[in-house]
């Protein structure tokens, strides 16, 4: 099945001042849409053609690595604008602060690991 570029779930403001338009517009339109025009590139001929997403990702992992990581990539993005949300926030799920808790000490010490990996990855 062929990737598509979903429409954003809210406009490309929304989530200021966290993430500006101009930001989330370039991420969206011309990033993500890289993931999707080259993975459809990729799904050419692969023999994954009429796979679902998550089945191309598996199928192609070790095997293909451009299309495995295009259509991982997309996989995370579909995910992304939808977990990104105006007005998000709030009280983390008792059960999931336990286990953050039990395995980091705190929210605050998962917030300054996550920090801490993002700042360094690039």
């Amino acid at each position: 099945m062929a990737f598509e570029l979903p429409d954003l779930p809210y406009a490309y403001d929304a989530l200021d001042p966290f993430m500006s338009a101009e930001t989330f517009e370039y991420h969206h339109d011309k990033h993500h849409q890289a993931y999707v025009t080259n993975g459809n590139k990729l799904l050419e001929g692969s023999g994954l053609e009429d796979k679902s997403l998550e089945e191309v990702v598996k199928g192609s992992f070790g095997t293909n690595a451009g299309l495995f990581n295009n259509a991982a990539q997309h996989y995370n993005h579909l995910h992304f604008w939808n977990w990104m949300k105006p007005d998000g926030g709030g009280a983390i799920p008792g059960n999931l602060e336990a286990k953050i808790n039990a395995d980091l000490g705190s929210v605050a010490a998962l917030r300054d690991a996550f920090i801490a990996a993002g700042t360094t990855q690039f």
